[in-house]
C-alpha cells in the first residue's frame, strides 16, 4: 500500500510537469497562425496526458490486487500509448509544420479520441466479459469441491463411531467419496438446481451419521437407512454428470 502511495506521488509529479512543460512549449512555439489549431493542440495533449495518468493510476490499483498483469490491462496500455503517440504527432506535424486547415485539424484530433476510447471501451468490455466468465468457472470447479469435502467430514465424523457396523458405514461413505472425485469437476448454471438438491441430500446424510453416533443404541435399519441415503446421492450425482454431458 505505502509502495503504491510512492508510485501515485511519482506520477502525479510527473503528470504536473508534462502538463506545465506542454504549456509553457504552445505558448514559447506559438504555433501561433492559427489560435483555434493551437487550442485545438492544448485540449488534445492535455486530454492524453491526463487519460494516461488516469490510467498509470488504474494501473496501480489493479496491478496491486492482482497475482499477475492482466493481459487486457496490457492491451488498454498499449492503446493509450498509440493514442497518446498520434496525438503528439498530429500536434508537431499537422498544426505546426503543415498547419493544416483548423477544422480539417479539429477533425483529425476528434476522430483520433473516438476511436481510441472505443478501442480501450471495447478492450474493458472483453476484460469484464473475460473476468466475469472467469468466475463462474471458479464457482462451478467449487461446487464438487464442496461436495467432496462435505463427504470426507462425514466419513471423518463416522471414523469415531463405536459400533461393530463402523466399519461397513466408512467403507459406503468411501465408496460415496470415490463417486464425486471421479465426477466432471466443472459445474455449468444450468445445473444449479441438481447441484442444490446434491447439497440438501448430503445434509440430510451428515444428519444421519451424526444421530447415529448419539444414539446408543442405534435404530435396526440403520444400514437401510444409510444405503438408501448414500445411493439417492449417488443418484443424483450420476444424473448431475448425465445433464452435464448433454450441455458439452
Amino acid at each position: 500500500m505505502k509502495r503504491n502511495r510512492k508510485y501515485v506521488s511519482w506520477f502525479t509529479g510527473i503528470y504536473a510537469a508534462v502538463v506545465i512543460l506542454t504549456l509553457g512549449s504552445l505558448v514559447m512555439l506559438g504555433f501561433a497562425d492559427s489560435v483555434f489549431r493551437t487550442v485545438v493542440s492544448m485540449i488534445a495533449l492535455l486530454t492524453a496526458e491526463t487519460a494516461v495518468y488516469a490510467y498509470s493510476l488504474f494501473w496501480l490499483r489493479t496491478v496491486g490486487n492482482a497475482k499477475r498483469t492482466p493481459p487486457v490491462l496490457l492491451s488498454g496500455a498499449l492503446i493509450m500509448a498509440v493514442y497518446t503517440a498520434v496525438v503528439f504527432f498530429s500536434a508537431i506535424v499537422l498544426d505546426w509544420m503543415l498547419a493544416l486547415q483548423p477544422y480539417w485539424y479539429a477533425g483529425e484530433q476528434l476522430t483520433v479520441l473516438i476511436l481510441s476510447t472505443i478501442a480501450l471501451g471495447a478492450i474493458g468490455l472483453y476484460g469484464w466479459n473475460a473476468g466475469v466468465q472467469e468466475q463462474r468457472t471458479a464457482d462451478a470447479g467449487r461446487n464438487l469441491r464442496l461436495h467432496l469435502m462435505e463427504i470426507t467430514e462425514i466419513g471423518t465424523i463416522a471414523r469415531t463411531w463405536n459400533n461393530p457396523g463402523a466399519e461397513e458405514l466408512k467403507q459406503l461413505l468411501m465408496n460415496l467419496e470415490e463417486q464425486f472425485k471421479y465426477s466432471d469437476p466443472i459445474s455449468d448454471p444450468a445445473i444449479y438446481e441438481t447441484e442444490d438438491i446434491i447439497r440438501q441430500q448430503i445434509s440430510l446424510l451428515h444428519d444421519h451419521v451424526v444421530l447415529l453416533l448419539v444414539l446408543q443404541e442405534p435404530p435396526a435399519d440403520w444400514r437401510q437407512q444409510t444405503e438408501s441415503l448414500a445411493e439417492s446421492i449417488a443418484s443424483t450425482l450420476r444424473r448431475r454428470n448425465r445433464e452435464l454431458a448433454a450441455l458439452k
